[in-house]
């Protein structure tokens, strides 16, 4: 009876190594693939995502200086469309402003 025990335990510890090495074996098939990835392209990729993102915060900073220079040459056109006969509804038709706006423009001028 004690031998017949020691083998159900043997054969019982037995299938549970099996099991266990069929489960790391799943695992390392799973998780090679995370080994396998490009990483030095992600790698890549990040740094030029950083590199736009410092250029676009540039870029942000310069537009905020250039918006009174942009006004300024919205004015000068909707005066150059105005002296050219354009209604301030054609002006701003053209120039994607409303015509409330090249109405102020043109009576800032007067």
């Amino acid at each position: 009876m004690g031998e017949v025990l020691i083998w159900n335990f043997l054969i019982i510890f037995l299938i549970l190594d099996i099991i266990i090495i069929l489960i790391l074996i799943v695992f390392y098939l799973k998780f090679k693939r995370v080994y396998e990835l490009p990483w030095e392209e992600i790698k890549e990729s990040i740094e030029r995502a950083q590199e736009l993102v410092k250029k676009l915060k540039e870029l942000e900073k310069e537009k905020k200086f250039s918006e009174s220079e942009v006004k300024t040459d919205i004015k000068e056109r909707v005066w150059v469309l105005a002296s050219q006969g354009y209604t301030p509804k054609d002006i701003a038709k053209r120039l994607r402003i409303t015509e409330a706006e090249v109405e102020l423009i043109l009576a800032s001028k007067r």
